[in-house]
């Protein structure tokens, strides 16, 4: 790694770290004036210490792996899928046809009907809040990897195609790394709309999870309590677009500061 490529890394890290700070104090700033202002909003400080004895009462780590399982099993099966479809979509102007229109719809519904209608279907279970993660997830995959794959150069495919490389190699050596970058992106726009789906059809229809535990304070009236595990579920989504998805999509993309 040569100096320069080194020193802009570090500017790089030093910006976000930077921005991370100010959007971090910039809240503290707008919830302490809110506590301010509002009679009912609780402090920072309370919001804590009521989640400190939800932890300490085995509630935190329990209903937050149990949401975390939930969401991992409806997340992967969004992203297996979606990234077929979109595959397709982008390749095929026959499978695109067939699933653009229902794509287009299902980016329309809002988390909250397919938390409600999935309730509605499922009943409480764990099945509910796995399907709602999973459609509120899968057409943002399928939108950013169909519109990727339809970018890679047809006649970079069709020249491999008249060479006789075999299907699999195409997919894997042109079309995968084409849509590397896009694979990433949409799966931070899924997981920003498949956590809120986790939250409200835990909200509606479980007996567990961060999600239900939410609802358990908002309907004994308890703000603190309610605020402390919308704080975790914030916490859990900037940390993982932080730590792991921003990594992965500069990993991904890495060949662009080449």
């Amino acid at each position: 790694m040569t100096t320069q490529t080194w020193q802009r890394q570090l500017r790089g890290q030093t910006t976000g770290a930077t921005a991370i700070l100010a959007a971090l104090l910039t809240v503290l700033a707008g919830w302490q004036l809110a506590v301010a202002v509002g009679n009912r909003v609780p402090s920072v400080a309370v919001t804590i210490e009521r989640l400190g004895s939800e932890s300490a009462a085995g509630e935190l780590w329990h209903n937050l792996a149990i949401s975390m399982n939930r969401f991992v099993l409806g997340l992967a099966a969004a992203l297996v899928v979606g990234a077929v479809l979109g595959v397709l979509m982008g390749l095929s102007r026959v499978a695109d046809l067939a699933f653009s229109d229902l794509t287009a719809a299902a980016l329309a519904i809002p988390a909250v009907i397919w938390a409600l209608l999935t309730t509605m279907w499922f009943g409480f279970g764990w099945l509910t809040p796995v399907v709602t993660v999973f459609l509120s997830g899968l057409p943002f995959v399928v939108v950013n990897i169909a519109k990727a794959t339809r970018a890679v150069p047809a006649d970079l495919i069709l020249m491999a195609r008249s060479f006789g490389v075999p299907q699999a190699r195409v997919l894997r050596e042109i079309v995968a790394p084409a849509v590397a970058g896009s694979t990433v992106a949409a799966a931070r726009f899924a997981i920003m709309s498949a956590w809120n789906g986790l939250l409200l059809a835990e909200w509606f229809g479980a007996t567990s999870g961060v999600g239900w535990r939410a609802r358990y304070w908002y309907d004994a009236n308890q703000l603190d309590g309610f605020l402390a595990w919308v704080l975790v579920f914030i916490l859990l989504l900037i940390v993982a677009d932080l730590l792991i998805l921003g990594p992965i999509e500069r990993f991904a993309t890495r060949w662009r500061s080449v």
